[in-house]
């Protein structure tokens, strides 16, 4: 199981919304990556996988990558 290592992200780069349970550290369609909630990634992001994203989840008090 991995687990994000930084500090933990508080809200959407794009946005500015809460993360709640969700978010996407992935590549953005304008070329930087970010800090994504899932609605910014579905209209900005790239996908998940390699080179594209990765996806995490809040459980059990840690941020756990789930895909990508």
């Amino acid at each position: 199981m991995k687990t994000w290592t930084g500090t933990p992200p508080k809200e959407c780069n794009l946005c500015q919304c809460d993360l709640d349970d969700v978010f996407i550290d992935g590549k953005t369609q304008m070329g930087p990556w970010a800090i994504m909630c899932p609605n910014c990634h579905l209209t900005h992001g790239v996908g998940i996988g390699t080179g594209r994203g990765q996806r995490y989840r809040f459980q059990n008090g840690s941020w756990v990558k789930v895909t990508g």
